[in-house]
């Protein structure tokens, strides 16, 4: 019975994770990890608008798993992302191997990408809220 429970509860806060999300407005179109030293990790990602119109504001997170679906972390996108439409934009952060240091040592056909947008501002001043 605790097993259901637990079970219950996982699949219940993944739900959540999604809502109010949109997974296909962007996608990640590359990636690279660096260590830049004993403490930090450089994260590059470029993410892909599949937008139809150039967004001038972007609230949007990047997440990395591994093929177990284990998370290795995520990258905020944004907020002042400006992305042509059909065009790419690169975020680039530092971050503690604790967070992404798995990425150093695995190969890119390992880890699985996801996106979500929360929020953007089209360039001719349209919002949308997920």
């Amino acid at each position: 019975m605790l097993r259901f429970i637990l079970a219950f509860m996982i699949a219940l806060l993944a739900g959540e994770a999604t809502a109010g999300c949109n997974a296909t407005l962007i996608s990640v179109s590359d990636w690279s990890a660096r260590q830049l030293d004993e403490r930090n990790v450089e994260m590059s990602v470029s993410v892909l608008s599949h937008a139809e119109k150039q967004i001038r504001m972007l609230y949007a997170i990047a997440y990395f798993d591994d093929v177990f679906d284990v998370p290795i972390g995520s990258v905020s996108i944004g907020p002042d992302a400006v992305i042509a439409a059909g065009g790419t934009y690169p975020e680039l952060s530092t971050w503690t191997p604790h967070n992404f240091g798995r990425l150093l040592q695995m190969r890119k056909e390992d880890v699985k990408t996801a996106t979500c947008v929360k929020a953007v501002l089209y360039e001719d001043g349209t919002k949308e809220t997920f």
